[in-house]
């Protein structure tokens, strides 16, 4: 038998990638301070800030997500307009054992980001939910192992300094918490500035 050939077409892109150092005792510190201003999530909490990325103490960091938000955009989208892809809100995460990330997108944003201050990859994971939700024939009960192709659910391992980026209409979420480390994270979205559409065809948008 001739051995066939699966292709996986409109594929979900999952970017991911890690800093290129340690973080900084300032960053460190200030991520640690932030914890005191903080707001109770679904099963978790995050902070009050949610423009934190705006604080001087995390000007660097910004500039590294900038920089892989341009590089998703030429690399993913490759739009032909001179478009932007720039960071909208921006906030901290932190969940103790036993606590969870409730499953969520994110409205209002076309790519978002997670980037880990601190998690265990033997215990940390983010998990991401199939977007499609009906299934003609679901037969769960019959399969012998999981793939990309039969899966509801992926989830990745996640390690300190790891970045995943992902479109914002993909739910996810952090399941409960194992270790004994304070998961901690900084998520933000993202939004076009710049040009949408054609003038020609009617469906500019200026941003």
């Amino acid at each position: 038998m001739i051995e066939p050939t699966i292709h996986s077409i409109f594929p979900t892109p999952i970017y991911t990638t890690k800093i290129n150092r340690g973080f900084t005792k300032e960053e460190l510190q200030f991520v640690n301070e932030q914890k005191k201003h903080c707001k109770k999530n679904a099963g978790n909490i995050y902070t009050k800030d949610n423009y934190i990325l705006n604080q001087k103490e995390f000007k660097n960091i910004k500039k590294f997500l900038n920089e892989h938000c341009t590089n998703y955009l030429n690399t993913i989208i490759c739009s032909k307009n001179n478009l932007e892809l720039y960071i909208t809100q921006s906030w901290l995460n932190y969940t103790e054992t036993n606590q969870y990330h409730h499953k969520h997108e994110h409205p209002n944003s076309v790519i978002s980001g997670v980037l880990y201050f601190d998690s265990d990859i033997k215990n940390d994971k983010i998990l991401f939910s199939h977007p499609v939700t009906y299934k003609q024939i679901s037969p769960e009960t019959d399969k012998t192992k999981f793939n990309l192709w039969n899966s509801n659910t992926w989830f990745f391992p996640v390690e300190t300094g790891n970045l995943f980026m992902f479109p914002s209409s993909i739910t996810h979420q952090v399941e409960t918490k194992k270790g004994n480390n304070t998961r901690i994270s900084l998520s933000f979205n993202t939004f076009y500035k710049g040009i949408l559409g054609s003038n020609n065809q009617l469906t500019e948008l200026i941003l």
